[in-house]
């Protein structure tokens, strides 16, 4: 049987506290999620839900690579 350590949760203020003190003006769905200490695809999830609340912009660099940042108010 494999231990799980405990759970936990990443709010979207977490997300976007992180990508709005980046020392980069765009980020990747794996930065956040390594600086969060979570995987990719939730992270990625939860990108796409900030995107469709205005939250975050979004860009694709290639078909694999997309870019958010935070709009400018």
């Amino acid at each position: 049987m494999v231990e799980k350590g405990p759970v936990i949760r990443i709010t979207d203020d977490d997300i976007l506290r992180e990508i709005r003190e980046s020392e980069f003006p765009a980020v990747t769905a794996r930065w956040v999620a390594d600086t969060v200490a979570s995987e990719r695809r939730p992270v990625h999830q939860r990108l796409k839900e900030l995107h469709a609340q205005s939250e975050l912009e979004r860009g694709k660099l290639s078909p694999r690579v997309v870019i958010w940042w935070i709009p400018e108010e």
